[in-house]
Parts: C-alpha cells; sequence; structure tokens
C-alpha cells in the first residue's frame, strides 16, 4: 500500500508542470466566460501569467511571452502592438549596460575592486561587514544583483574558514594549557575543569561560527537587493518604470540616468547603512560587546590580501574596460543635464537622443578594441560575441518585454483603470499615507513574485491612481518601483536570499524576522526620501502640465499641513467639473 501511494505521488510530481500548464488556464477560463469585457479577459491573461511567475511550470522567460498568443486570441490588442513591447529604447540600453557589465566580469575587474575595498575598510567583525556589503552594494549598481552576490559568497567563505582555523587553534592552545598547568600542580585536581573547558569551548564556538556566517552572508543579499535601487540599469523595476513612464508622459523629463542617481544613491545608501546597524546588532551584539582577537583580525587581513595578491598586475584589458566604463557612465550623466546644457541636444536639436544611444555605442567599442595591443594579430577584443552569449541574462530581456506587454495590455484594456478605480478610496487618507500602504503593499507583493513581475502588475495601476487623485505620477510610482526590491523576508524572493539561505543552511525564520524589520526600515526611510529629496528635485507640489489634467490645480503635498486631504478633495472635484464642462 504504501509502495502504491509513492510511486502515485512520483507520478504526480513528474506531471505537476504539465498540469499546472494546462489546468490553471482552463479553471480560470471562467473569468472571461461570465465577464464578457476586455477588463475580464486581461485580467484573466494577468493572472495566468502570475500563477505561472510563481509555480514555474515553464521557465520565468517562456511565461513572459505568453501575451504574444493570448492578447490576439482573445480580442484585447492585436500581435503587432503586443510585439512591439519587447523591443522598446529601455531594453536596448539595459542590453548596453549588461554588455559592459558582462565585460567587467569577464576580465575580472569587479574582483580586484572588491578585494580593494575590503582591505581598506578594515577586518574587525564590525567594519569588514561593511566592506562586504558596500562592496556588494557598488557591484550590485551596475552588475547584476545575482552575479555581485554570486562574487561575493566565495570571498565570504575564505574568510568565514580562515576565523574558524583561528579559533580551533585558539581551542587547542587553551586546552593544552589547562592539562598542562603552568605551576605544576596535581593534574587530577584541574581534570574536571579541563573537560568542562573543552565542553564549553566546543559549544560556544559552532554557536558563533554560525552567528558570524548568517550576518556575514545575510548582509550580502540584502546589500545586493539594495544596490539595485542606485542606478536605473541596476535593476528590473527601475527599467520598468522608464518604459512606462516614457510611454505614458512622452514630454516629461523627470526620470533620466542623472537624476535617477542624485534621487537614490542616497537612499541605497540609507539603506545599506541602517541594514548594516540593524543586522550587526540584531545577530552579534551580544557577542561583540568583548573586544575582538587581534590576531583573527590578522587573519582575516591575511586572507583578503593573498587572494589580492594571487590577482595578476593590472592588464590593458582591466584597464580599458574600466575607462569604457567611466565613459558610459558619463555619457548617461552629461546626455541632458538640467543644471547644463547637455551632448544630446548639442549634437541634434531637431532628433531626440535617448540613452540607448551611448549604451549601444560603448558596447561596440568592447567588440573592436583589442584586449592585447601587443598581440593585435591574435588579440581577442575587450568582449568577445561567445562569451557574452553565454553570460548575458537574455532570458531578463523577455521577462521586461513580457511585462511591458503586459502593461500596455492593460492599458489598452481598461484593466489599469478598473483597479485604480478599486483604489480610490486612497483619496480619503493623508499623501504619506497612501505612499506607506502602497509600500507596503508592493513589499509584500514582491516576496512572492519577482521584482519585475511586481513592478509589471502594480505600475499602471499606480499611474492609473495617479491621474485619478490628481497627483503627479513620479509621486507614487517612485516608491512603489523602489520598494520592488525591498524582497529581504523570503528565501524565494530574490536570487541573492535563495543563494545564502542554501550555503549558511539557515532557516526560514533566520531570514523572516531581520527581513520584516528591514523592510519597513527602509520603508520608512523611502518614504522620508519621496517627501524631502523627491520634492525638491520632481515638484510634487505642482501638477504638470503633460498629465491631460487642468494645469491651473496645484495639490500641496505636506504632511504638517492639515488641510492636505481637503485641498486634494477639493482639487479632484474642481478638475472633474472642469473636464464635464469642456467634454460637453
Amino acid at each position: 500500500m504504501k509502495r502504491s501511494i509513492l510511486n502515485l505521488y512520483h507520478n504526480v510530481a513528474a506531471l505537476w508542470n504539465p498540469i499546472i500548464f494546462f489546468l490553471a488556464p482552463l479553471v480560470l477560463l471562467l473569468i472571461p466566460l461570465l465577464v464578457h469585457t476586455k477588463e475580464a479577459k486581461c485580467a484573466y491573461m494577468m493572472i495566468v501569467m502570475a500563477l505561472f511567475w510563481m509555480t514555474e511550470p515553464v521557465p520565468l522567460a517562456v511565461t513572459s511571452l505568453v501575451p504574444i498568443v493570448f492578447s490576439p486570441l482573445m480580442g484585447v490588442a492585436s500581435t503587432k502592438i503586443v510585439c512591439e513591447a519587447y523591443a522598446n529604447k529601455t531594453l536596448m540600453m539595459f542590453v548596453g549596460g549588461l554588455m559592459v557589465a558582462t565585460a567587467v566580469e569577464h576580465c575580472n575587474l569587479h574582483q580586484r575592486i572588491a578585494l580593494r575595498v575590503l582591505l581598506w575598510v578594515g577586518t574587525s567583525l564590525r567594519w569588514l561587514m561593511l566592506g562586504f556589503m558596500l562592496t556588494t552594494m557598488f557591484l550590485s549598481m551596475w552588475i547584476s544583483n545575482t552575479a555581485a552576490t554570486a562574487m561575493m559568497v566565495p570571498i565570504v567563505e575564505a574568510v568565514l574558514e580562515e576565523i574558524s582555523d583561528e579559533q580551533e587553534t585558539r581551542k587547542e592552545n587553551i586546552s593544552l594549557k589547562k592539562i598542562n598547568p603552568p605551576d605544576g600542580s596535581n593534574m587530577e585536581l584541574n581534570n574536571g575543569m579541563v573537560q568542562e573547558t573543552n565542553s564549553s569551548i566546543n559549544n560556544q564556538q559552532p554557536t558563533h561560527h554560525s552567528t558570524v556566517r548568517k550576518v556575514l552572508l545575510l548582509s550580502v543579499a540584502f546589500s545586493a537587493n539594495c544596490g539595485g535601487t542606485g542606478t536605473l540599469t541596476g535593476t528590473g523595476p527601475n527599467l520598468v518604470l522608464k518604459a512606462l513612464y516614457d510611454t505614458y508622459f512622452p514630454q516629461s523629463k523627470d526620470i533620466t540616468y542623472g537624476s535617477w542617481i542624485v534621487y537614490n544613491v542616497p537612499g541605497m545608501l540609507l539603506y545599506v547603512l541602517v541594514a548594516w546597524w540593524f543586522l550587526f546588532f540584531y545577530f552579534t551584539g551580544t557577542y561583540c560587546k568583548s573586544k575582538e582577537n587581534g590576531k583573527k583580525r590578522e587573519a582575516v587581513r591575511e586572507v583578503i590580501l593573498r587572494k589580492y595578491n594571487s590577482l595578476d598586475q593590472i592588464s590593458f584589458h582591466e584597464t580599458a574596460v574600466l575607462i569604457l566604463f567611466i565613459l558610459l557612465i558619463l555619457l548617461w550623466l552629461m546626455r541632458d543635464p538640467e543644471f547644463l546644457p547637455g551632448w544630446g541636444p548639442a549634437l541634434s536639436s531637431d532628433v531626440h537622443i535617448d540613452d540607448a544611444t551611448p549604451a549601444i555605442f560603448i558596447a561596440l567599442l568592447l567588440f573592436i578594441i583589442p584586449a592585447k595591443p601587443s598581440q593585435l594579430r591574435s588579440s581577442p577584443p575587450l568582449l568577445d560575441w561567445k562569451t557574452a552569449q553565454n553570460k548575458l541574462p537574455w532570458g531578463v530581456l523577455f521577462i521586461l518585454g513580457g511585462g511591458f506587454s503586459l502593461a500596455k495590455v492593460s492599458e489598452i484594456s481598461g484593466l489599469s483603470r478598473w483597479m485604480s478605480n478599486q483604489l480610490s478610496y486612497l483619496d480619503s487618507m493623508p499623501p504619506v499615507a497612501i505612499v506607506i500602504v502602497l509600500c507596503i503593499l508592493t513589499a509584500t507583493l514582491t516576496e512572492v513574485v519577482s521584482n519585475v513581475v511586481s513592478a509589471t502588475i502594480l505600475l499602471p495601476v499606480i499611474k492609473q491612481l495617479s491621474l485619478a487623485l490628481k497627483v503627479h505620477p513620479l509621486y507614487l510610482m517612485l516608491p512603489v518601483t523602489i520598494s520592488c526590491s525591498f524582497a529581504f523576508m523570503l528565501p524565494v524572493a530574490t536570487a541573492p536570499n535563495t543563494m545564502v539561505f542554501e550555503i549558511a543552511r539557515m532557516k526560514t525564520l533566520d531570514m523572516v524576522k531581520p527581513g520584516f524589520f528591514l523592510n519597513i526600515l527602509c520603508i520608512c526611510i523611502q518614504t522620508m526620501m519621496i517627501h524631502t529629496l523627491g520634492d525638491a528635485l520632481f515638484h510634487f507640489n505642482t501638477i504638470p502640465y503633460w498629465m491631460n489634467v487642468n494645469t491651473t490645480l496645484t495639490t500641496t503635498f505636506s504632511s504638517v499641513l492639515p488641510e492636505a486631504v481637503d485641498n486634494l478633495t477639493i482639487h479632484r472635484i474642481t478638475a472633474i467639473s472642469f473636464l464635464n464642462m469642456t467634454s460637453t
């Protein structure tokens, strides 16, 4: 009987993916059959995709192709409209950025940077932890958070191994000292003390080592998630916001590479510093009250220095990639800055040059500049196509494209408008409360689905909500986008979380407890940032002319003014009345 049940279980498990793939769409087909509207058809497709993204009967990138099949067949949007979303300027900018990041990994420049920073920061546990976090954060700004974590984990493991070896040596020395007392006293009198001391060391050392292991690995994963918020190409949700915002509001110049860095880098640093402080005292506060062993710090420094010295002398390959990397950042920043004329308008006043152009330009240079100029005939380029094919995460492009397509279909069908209407009750809340509620909702959703999927589902709805509430779109869309990266609680939330969870062999609660508090702290920081620096940069106190609302209306977002809610409601009623009069 048991064998039959076991065989049945294995057969069902083997067929689980096909069952989900075919059964879920059939069961959910009741939605469009019962409600004959485009909104219901789009909701059906969105729910099917969300279910596939969570259960993965097929790879995530393959699920992202679902709109190409479902949208035309269900009469929601044409194949042409859906497919155009899979190749836009934001994706091309991402491709160029990915190629530069791949070149950085290919020449091992990122490891040189990481080890140098660790040597500079210090090797006590407190500063070593900060060094790992700042290094991972910086790398995650430019390369994927998965790659940054994968590179830092072996370094963490080497440091932990050295700490463990040093503690074992110290334990043996203590044991020998107890067995052979320096005063020559009788060993029998000390026998009980020897056993007790050895037992205490054996019990405490693994506990301490496990705690240090958890805190260092969790700090790497959490800082990798935070680092992606710092740049426009750092993580998928940022690109989703950029693409949707440019589509919805083509006349706006709010989101550029420079404006993104100016707003998000200070917040990113705050996230990491707060996470450092919190994780350090949450896990190791009691241990670190005692003075750390100087020999241990020296041993850790030796490990890092040995790894750094094992690298060859910096080569032309690394230098050239570093120069091109810096050049790309400068081209992005100076394309069209607000404070001085940019090179984009100077080169072409009639044709708009976007961030994809310099990204692809630098990518082209990577494939033509030789990595070894002294061996010009046989030298490979800085980045060859085979390496690019193997290392570029091509699936991410399909996932982003699927997100853009789903957002487009949601807009065309009216589903995003319907969903925003369901949130219309929020207009009775203070603006700061609306931001907090939306950030909590986003951070909760991104724990169970990927951050790109979260941004894809929520941002079209938030855009419609901002129009309904007559607020600046970025006032709601920007905090929601950043909150998509606050995936600190569950191992399945992001690849860095999964990676360190498996390596550290921790329990789920070891990640859930600190992750919960970090989610709250980061949401509070983002709320503060959007009402201070965000308001100074994007002028949330006025409604921009390109929002398709009455431009003379002004909504003040000051959490200290009690009449803010009343003003918001009055402006909304006035705008609706004005639009009704003009339409008749």
